[in-house]
């Protein structure tokens, strides 16, 4: 009985240490697929879905010239009249609340930043930023964060419309003490004094300035990093984005006076420049 009780352990062991590398080997495999099926699935949806999504769009450019020829869209008088109710002062009151203050030189703005008073603003698919000649790139991240419900619900409108989606334009963001002083001096258009401007609360939109741009970040990335595509069009959707770009000056027009009943920015909708001022008018 121990001989047979030995000899049977002695198996079991010997089973043991030939199935010891079959499992590695196994364990291995299984990793290895699930690799592979991971890579499939990281290029089937954030390569291959965008990249469909911008041909789709592309084939229906002939459609969307037609819809945008077929556009009645206004501002009416009362519209016009709200979008230049909230004066500079009112801006400059709660920019004050809002924003960050002493911000009288480039390095006062970059101290700011280094506390997390002030977040950089880089392009995005809702916006580009024109060169900026008087200011600096950096708001709050409040402001940020209204810049982004902006480009969605100008998104949302452009979709309700049935229109390729387009990205605003911001021509000037953060102006310190000092860059105020000097714009005033050689831009009479400039407003005398103090500015919401200098608290990284408020920037300018151009209201005829648009591009063309993406749904998802995935598709933006690809649209922008092969701009002359010929798959995509986006010089054609461009063109017709400048062709029809009084359209999209209402449409985001509408869309700045519905948040700004909202509470959430003040908006004025400049006479001497061609740009909306929005400063935002909550904490988010």
């Amino acid at each position: 009985m121990p001989v047979f009780t030995h000899t049977k352990n002695s198996c079991k062991i010997h089973i043991q240490k030939q199935m010891k590398p079959r499992i590695l080997i196994m364990t291995v495999v299984i990793v290895i697929l699930a690799l592979l099926i991971c890579l499939c699935l990281f290029t089937y949806f954030k390569i291959s879905v965008p990249i469909s999504k911008l041909r789709k769009e592309a084939s229906r450019y002939e459609s969307y010239r037609n819809n945008f020829a077929g556009l009645q869209v206004f501002l009416t008088g009362e519209e016009t009249r709200q979008l230049r109710t909230m004066i500079n002062d009112y801006h400059v009151e709660v920019a004050q609340k809002l924003g960050v203050s002493g911000l009288v030189n480039d390095e006062a703005v970059y101290q700011a930043v280094k506390k997390g008073y002030l977040v950089r603003l880089d392009d995005s698919r809702f916006w580009k930023i024109k060169e900026l000649k008087d200011s600096l790139p950096f708001v709050t991240k409040d402001t940020l964060k209204l810049l982004e419900i902006i480009g969605k619900n100008f998104e949302e409108k452009l979709k309700e419309l049935d229109l390729p989606l387009y990205r605003y334009t911001i021509s000037s963001v953060l102006r310190t003490t000092q860059a105020q002083e000097d714009l005033v001096r050689k831009n009479r258009n400039a407003t005398r004094g103090l500015s919401s401007h200098q608290f990284g609360t408020t920037v300018d939109i151009l209201y005829r300035d648009f591009e063309y741009t993406a749904e998802n970040q995935y598709a933006y990335y690809y649209l922008m990093r092969n701009p002359d595509n010929s798959e995509f069009r986006k010089a054609d959707f461009d063109c017709l984005g400048n062709q029809y770009s009084q359209c999209l000056k209402i449409i985001l027009g509408k869309t700045l006076l519905q948040l700004q009943q909202e509470g959430k920015c003040l908006v004025i909708y400049e006479r001497r420049q061609p740009v909306f001022h929005v400063t935002v008018a909550r904490k988010f």
